[in-house]
């Protein structure tokens, strides 16, 4: 079934695209080719057949089994078969090829026309098959080569342009069955698209979190600023009014010495007076006794004097 064989509408440029996206089915190579030419064998067939060696070369013979199907021929009778117009040069190909033929019989049904599985040429076409593998091993071309190289620079660009480790893995599993020939170019390029998207929003998503995450730090570190702030003014407001009451009780207890002082003068002054009246009677008393009136005075003074002397000390 390949792309462009008996496609009119496709041109060659086409066909060869197509057929080069088939190397991504095979990335080790091809082990063999089935050719099944489709009724006779006439120019169509041999058409499609210059359009499949064109493109991959006659070396695919060498890689070939050309199952004619439906038929009541056999192997020998049609290597045998050297006068067909159109047949017998592709014989003569594929001998000196080495190129391997099956034929199929008439497809058989059961009582409700379902057709039977004809196990024999299933394993005879798997027997051939590995003959070919055993003798000439897979098969390379130039379309299975840039396939590959275009495939390590796509997953390698693909790889290059994510930034989450999910799709990252995911990613690395596409380009793994891309790579083993499990996945198309086509289905690569869908997957590939998916798992950007992914990415975009996942990174998104990480980046309107992260940036929620640091305003959320930052009303923290905010708020715990201001209530360290609070707290500093409380303390200082409580340290000025501990430190003005401080100052109001020395102002208390400076005035409370002076009024206590300023008594303690008034109340010296006052017993000084006392004791120089005292003095000066006694003095008069004793000066008149001795003396007289002139005596008296003199005992006045003397007795005041003295007696003020011993209230100073």
């Amino acid at each position: 079934d390949t792309p462009g064989i008996n496609d009119t509408e496709m041109t060659p440029e086409t066909v060869r695209d197509r057929l080069w996206e088939f190397g991504y089915w095979a990335p080790e190579g091809v082990d063999a080719v089935l050719v099944i030419p489709r009724g006779r064998f006439n120019e169509s067939v041999h058409k499609n057949l210059v359009t499949l060696e064109e493109f991959f070369g006659d070396r695919i013979w060498q890689h070939s089994i050309v199952v004619y199907n439906q038929t009541e021929a056999r192997p020998e009778t049609i290597w045998e078969n050297t006068t067909s117009q159109w047949q017998s040069p592709w014989i003569r190909k594929w001998k000196s090829a080495g190129t391997s033929i099956c034929t199929v019989d008439e497809v058989r049904k059961d009582a409700d026309k379902e057709p039977i599985r004809d196990d024999r040429t299933v394993q005879a076409v798997r027997d051939l098959l590995q003959a070919i593998v055993t003798r000439q091993g897979a098969y390379h071309h130039d379309a299975i080569e840039k396939a590959r190289e275009e495939k390590v620079t796509l997953t390698q660009q693909a790889m290059s342009g994510l930034t989450t480790p999910h799709w990252r893995r995911e990613m690395q599993k596409t380009n793994d069955e891309l790579m083993e020939g499990r996945m198309s170019r086509e289905m690569w390029f869908g997957r590939m698209e998916e798992i950007t998207a992914g990415d975009l929003v996942e990174r998104k998503t990480q980046e309107r979190e992260q940036q929620e995450r640091a305003e959320k730090q930052k009303a923290q570190e905010e708020a715990e600023e201001e209530r360290e702030a609070r707290v500093a003014a409380q303390q200082a407001t409580a340290t000025a009014k501990a430190t003005a009451e401080e100052a109001r009780k020395a102002t208390e207890a400076a005035k409370q010495k002076a009024e206590n002082m300023r008594k303690e003068a008034d109340a010296r002054r006052s017993s000084w007076n006392v004791k120089v009246a005292v003095g000066t009677v006694v003095g008069a008393v004793g000066g008149a006794v001795v003396g007289g009136p002139l005596g008296a005075l003199a005992g006045a003074a003397a007795g005041g004097a003295g007696t003020g002397a011993i209230a100073e000390k």
